[in-house]
């Protein structure tokens, strides 16, 4: 989806969740690449949207999904439903109008999708409700078969800091914050997630200069979908596959 996000997963029990579904393009990312995916998948139904935070490019996509696919739940942070903007108000709207149940999670929540493990590790209920929608930005660990994945929305301080005050626990796949940003990709986060493969969500380069490796110092494979398109992983006994 270039600048934006959209995470498709399928669960062993036939589930299919999605965490995000925006893009700096705009909401015809939906039109274009999410539908025209999801359809090639054979999904006609989402059992649970994930809206990592209030930034139009992790969510502007979600109105257009919901003529064209079954939508069980769409799941948000505490302070996503208080956003005055424009187009929070009209997802919200969408949703209403399409009476999707909405649920808020918050820092500790457990939940599950059969043999999938979601925990979440912030926003925390309260205390940051000031401050820019990125800091309040939605993690989920995701547990399988022993593997673990880690999404982070646009994850930035001082939530940044928050996240690496838990006791460290690396992963497997990081989905790395704020589109590979410098500003949220640090050597801490490095250290505290110690993951073996990065993915990160962008547009085009800005310049001829070529993406550096922010996570090199710690061995991890770095992927960016600019050069390399959709990343796909898939978790089996004993396995973990990821392709581009």
């Amino acid at each position: 989806v270039g600048h934006g996000g959209c995470l498709v997963l399928e669960s062993p029990d036939g589930r299919v969740l999605l965490y995000d579904a925006g893009a700096m393009a705009g909401p015809d990312v939906t039109q274009r690449q999410i539908a025209p995916f999801l359809w090639q998948r054979g999904i006609r139904r989402l059992d649970e949207i994930f809206l990592s935070h209030a930034d139009l490019d992790h969510f502007n996509g979600l109105p257009a999904l919901l003529p064209r696919f079954a939508v069980g739940q769409v799941t948000t942070t505490p302070t996503f439903q208080e956003r005055p903007t424009a187009a929070v108000q009209h997802t919200l709207a969408a949703l209403g109008r399409s009476r999707i149940p909405l649920r808020t999670v918050k820092a500790g929540d457990r939940l599950f999708a059969g043999p999938l493990e979601i925990e979440v590790l912030h926003p925390p209920a309260h205390g940051l409700e000031q401050g820019t929608e990125n800091a309040r930005s939605l993690v989920l660990r995701l547990c399988h078969e022993g593997h673990t994945l880690l999404l982070t929305g646009d994850l930035e301080s001082p939530g940044l800091e928050q996240v690496l005050s838990l006791p460290r626990r690396p992963v497997d796949v990081l989905l790395a914050p704020h589109h590979g940003s410098r500003f949220s990709n640090r050597p801490e986060l490095a250290d505290w997630a110690r993951p073996r493969v990065v993915v990160s969500c962008q547009g085009p380069p800005r310049g001829p200069v070529r993406t550096p490796n922010p996570y090199a110092c710690r061995g991890a494979h770095y992927l960016t979908t600019w050069s390399e398109g959709a990343v796909t992983v898939c978790s089996r006994p004993g396995e973990l596959i990821v392709e581009t």
